[in-house]
């Protein structure tokens, strides 16, 4: 669960879950929701909106075994904190600091041979991302090469999701960007 903003300033509450279905894990978002007000450690805003959406889906808080989210006040806070408040509702659930922010503060004092790298891929995805005729004819391209993926993502510092979602696209779609 994670608090984001989009690119008109605009705040959602984003939740992803992982299940278990047929013998196997899945994952998914369970939801995106836009987020009226401003949230602080002193407020239940999120945790309504969660349970709200929960309550409305027919989904009890004892389904829910763990949460993960990252350290902020609004989702970590001691007293009103979104977590604090699912913990209430359902003892047994398992809280967690997300894993992937570490990764991005890990990230951000990246080795300098990987820093190198990926400063070289963010620089070809920047390249082909320069304009739409660029972009146009790369997807065409890796169309004719029946690749997987028909666009790069463009890397951003201020999502920390971006810098692997990137990395991991630019992978994918290497044997085409090096080709001719």
């Amino acid at each position: 669960m994670d608090e984001s903003t989009l690119k008109d300033s605009e705040a959602v509450l984003i939740t992803y879950v992982r299940y278990i279905d047929e013998g196997h894990f899945a994952e998914e978002m369970l939801f995106c929701k836009r987020l009226e007000s401003t949230t602080t450690s002193k407020d239940i805003y999120i945790y309504n909106k969660l349970k709200n959406y929960l309550d409305v889906n027919n989904i009890p808080m004892k389904n829910i075994t763990s949460c993960a989210a990252d350290g902020a006040p609004n989702m970590m806070g001691k007293k009103n904190g979104c977590l604090k408040l699912m913990k209430d509702a359902n003892p047994e659930m398992i809280i967690v600091h997300c894993i992937i922010h570490k990764e991005n503060l890990v990230a951000k004092n990246i080795s300098p041979v990987l820093n190198e790298v990926l400063h070289a891929v963010i620089k070809c995805v920047n390249t082909i991302k320069a304009s739409v005729k660029c972009e146009r004819l790369f997807k065409l391209f890796c169309e004719e090469q029946n690749e997987d993926h028909v666009r790069l993502l463009l890397h951003t510092e201020v999502r920390w999701l971006s810098k692997g979602n990137c990395l991991k696209r630019f992978m994918q779609l290497l044997d085409a960007i090096s080709a001719e």
